[in-house]
């Protein structure tokens, strides 16, 4: 007697073309989807950071202009265009008088390789932008310059070059560091400008006043 042995055959279907591609098309559009959030989330990083680095460089720089001006005599001279201030400090007092420093100067300057002429000079993406400087000593042979700030901007934050008060705060064309005299008292308007994610302008801005000493 002949024993059959049957033997079956199983096959394993494979992917088509049509199938393989539709795959490849969804795990694209995946790679895709999560790359631009990576990119989205990059950019939201560093914009959070230039802000913070801002609005740290203007908090820290009030205080110390408040730190200077608070103990300057009423005698100080605001020149014409508010960017600059002429003034001395009373450092201790003496049977009554005041024991007074030599000249003192606050001014807004523009940045190495910048002039007033509406072009990024020195190719940092910024246009005619300043420091605020302080000088110790001025015109004496120990004269000092430090500069509190960079990346001012040169016109405060919501005004352009234009002949009109568009930031609605009373001044026309006012410069990134400005200050105004009413009396006695002086207020200090800062604008800080740096260039972020895109070559996007990011902006902050602060105010204070200070009453001068008698």
């Amino acid at each position: 007697m002949k024993t059959r042995i049957r033997t079956s055959r199983t096959g394993a279907a494979g992917f088509t073309l049509i199938e393989i591609s539709i795959v490849s098309a969804i795990l694209m559009i995946v790679i895709g989807s999560l790359t631009m959030m990576a990119q989205a989330s990059d950019r939201a990083f560093s914009t959070g950071a230039t802000i913070a680095h801002l609005e740290s460089r203007a908090s820290a720089t009030m205080s110390q202009i408040i730190r200077e001006l608070a103990i300057a005599q009423n005698t100080a001279v605001l020149r014409p265009d508010g960017a600059v201030i002429d003034y001395v400090q009373a450092v201790d007092f003496v049977a009554g008088d005041p024991v007074l420093t030599l000249p003192r100067r606050l001014a807004f300057e523009y940045e190495a390789g910048e002039i007033d002429d509406g072009i990024d000079n020195n190719g940092n993406g910024l246009i005619d932008e300043g420091l605020v400087v302080l000088t110790e000593d001025v015109g004496a042979p120990t004269e000092r310059r430090r500069v509190l700030t960079r990346w001012v901007s040169e016109l405060l934050q919501g005004e352009i070059d234009n002949g009109i008060d568009d930031n609605g705060n009373g001044l026309i064309d006012e410069r990134g560091f400005t200050m105004v005299q009413s009396g006695e008292t002086i207020t200090v308007l800062l604008s800080l400008q740096k260039q972020g994610p895109g070559n996007r302008l990011l902006n902050r801005s602060s105010v204070t006043s200070i009453r001068l000493r008698n």
